[in-house]
């Protein structure tokens, strides 16, 4: 994969991987083998979705993660540590104010939903917690059958903190989202296709490719508005 424009320079990352081939981008995270999602992430994330936001060479872009998984989600030792670091409590120890970076992170996933391009999260093995906080804030969703699918937070005294809950609700139902929330449990590729979470359930030897079919399809007038028509003339 090249860029369409010879003389542009994609950017160099350390935990993901951008790429650009007649118009479609790929944005692979690139932690194998889980591609967890740490602070460093965050950071690179931010900084390809501005790229990808100046570039119209860009008409499509596609999420996927490298190797065997989409996701595990963010590194929760980590997140740990930089929470206790960078809350704000009083003198009883109640949280006055969210970390920065919780905020900012939340800010990155709101500007790849506003993308007037459209974007593709293309789901392998497990894309849990933020992962799939990530994928729910894509456009359209497509998974490989052994997808593995859930916000296991609770397990960790956390809450999905990055619009993980209210995108679940507004997609799925209240009953669903809560459910899996307050439990934590994860769920499979034929759930997630069941409570619209995803829009088509494919070989996972497929599913890259089913990617690029669509995304071809789709940016050639691509609006938000029409998500629902896109997915009934192409995907069902």
């Amino acid at each position: 994969m090249v860029p369409v424009n010879k003389n542009m320079k994609i950017p160099g990352y350390s935990t993901i991987r951008l790429l650009l081939d007649d118009g479609i981008g790929l944005l692979e995270l690139n932690s194998p083998p889980s591609n967890a999602m740490n602070m460093e992430f965050f950071m690179e994330f931010a900084s390809a979705l501005n790229f990808i936001s100046s570039c119209q060479e860009f008409r499509a872009l596609i999420i996927s993660g490298h190797g065997r998984h989409y996701s595990s989600g963010a590194d929760v030792p980590v997140l740990l540590k930089v929470i206790h670091e960078n809350a704000v409590t009083d003198k009883r120890g109640k949280l006055l104010s969210i970390p920065a970076f919780l905020s900012k992170n939340y800010e990155s996933f709101l500007l790849l939903e506003s993308f007037s391009i459209p974007v593709i999260s293309a789901i392998r093995g497990v894309c849990l917690g933020s992962a799939l906080e990530l994928a729910l804030f894509s456009h359209f969703r497509l998974c490989g059958e052994e997808a593995v699918f859930g916000l296991p937070e609770a397990s960790f005294n956390l809450a999905p903190g990055l619009g993980g809950i209210y995108k679940l609700c507004s997609i799925s139902g209240q009953a669903f989202a809560l459910e899996r929330v307050l439990k934590g449990s994860t769920f499979n590729a034929e759930d997630a296709l069941k409570y619209r979470i995803v829009d088509k359930v494919v070989p996972k030897k497929i599913l890259l490719p089913t990617a690029y079919d669509f995304a071809r399809e789709v940016m050639q007038d691509f609006k938000v508005q029409k998500r629902g028509l896109y997915v009934k003339k192409y995907l069902l």
